[in-house]
């Protein structure tokens, strides 16, 4: 099963959002005047996925049932 986006995600939402989860990799401005572009897309993507299966585990490792906190998050 594959899930395509006819508009994905852009860099800059995934690194916001990184940000807001205080795990944003450090853009240095010589390397990326332009702030985050789409063949960092994927990268910033990983970064993401390994923060939100970090934090799941520590809600997990504290005796919560990680899925049960996520979908509560998901549904406000």
């Amino acid at each position: 099963m594959s899930i395509h986006s006819v508009d994905p995600v852009g860099p800059d939402a995934i690194y916001r959002a990184l940000v807001a989860l205080g795990a944003a990799p450090v853009l240095d401005p010589e390397v990326w005047p332009d702030g985050p572009q789409d063949d960092d897309r994927v990268r910033l993507l990983g970064c993401l996925l390994a923060k939100t299966e970090l934090e799941l585990a520590a809600v997990e490792s504290a005796g919560e049932d990680g899925l049960t906190v996520v979908g509560d998050a998901f549904l406000g």
